[in-house]
């Protein structure tokens, strides 16, 4: 997955009406540890606050090993706000090695894969909406190439 990652994962966002009828949700689950504690130190401290990460483990390279989507949160220095990065990270077979973030700095809702397009459901302000609570959504896809 090493070389998919770095090489041949081109991020393609584009607003969809609706998720696939046939994608199913894949479930979070809690970082790997050496994933977590990378994303920790992803940011220096005088930046952010590293405050938590959630994971989505897919087989993006079709080699029966899990890859991992994650999401990390990062708190600002002095303040009450967070902000969020988002990588995709080799699987344990490589070390989780391999790294890339993906520039999608939104909260994830959900996230479903059908072949070889990930689709992620973030949360979005809506008119109005006070920041820390918003009850819209969108929709971006991630098309992995091999």
């Amino acid at each position: 997955m090493n070389s998919t990652i770095r090489r041949y994962c081109a991020v393609a966002f584009a607003l969809i009406p609706a998720l696939p009828a046939q994608a199913a949700d894949i479930p979070e689950q809690p970082a790997p540890a050496p994933v977590a504690e990378r994303v920790a130190q992803a940011v220096p401290r005088s930046e952010g606050i590293f405050d938590g990460a959630r994971a989505w483990p897919m087989d993006l390279d079709g080699d029966g090993t899990m890859e991992w989507l994650v999401q990390a949160a990062y708190g600002f220095p002095g303040g009450n706000a967070v902000f969020v990065r988002t990588f995709f990270f080799d699987g344990e077979d490589a070390d989780y090695g391999a790294t890339r973030d993906i520039g999608l700095a939104r909260a994830i809702k959900r996230i479903s894969k059908d072949g070889d397009v990930i689709t992620v459901v973030i949360h979005e302000l809506l008119d109005g909406e006070p920041r820390c609570c918003p009850t819209g959504e969108s929709i971006r896809r991630i098309t992995i190439h091999r």
